[in-house]
């Protein structure tokens, strides 16, 4: 019951989601020291694929963006962003 509950919140507040999206990444990249384009890029090159998979966990399980959005933003495609949760997932 819990769980439904949070889902309607996080469906609901879709309306600003776009800004939160965009600071969370600027966020990510500031603390991690990698560029927004290289991560945007699809490189799967030093630290960027940890860099993506803690921007994909953080987006979809606490803000509730779609894996088409994510992977949009993250320059991957959504089956990429399926196996990061499905790694998330099982560790």
């Amino acid at each position: 019951m819990m769980e439904a509950e949070a889902r309607r919140q996080r469906q609901h507040a879709a309306k600003g989601r776009p800004r939160k999206v965009e600071r969370l990444i600027a966020e990510v990249w500031k603390k991690r020291q990698v560029s927004i384009t290289e991560l945007r890029s699809g490189s799967r090159r030093g630290k960027m694929p940890e860099v993506r998979a803690e921007v994909t966990r953080k987006l979809v399980q606490d803000y509730g963006v779609t894996i088409g959005e994510v992977a949009r933003q993250g320059g991957v495609s959504r089956s990429a962003i399926s196996k990061i949760l499905g790694r998330s997932y099982s560790s």
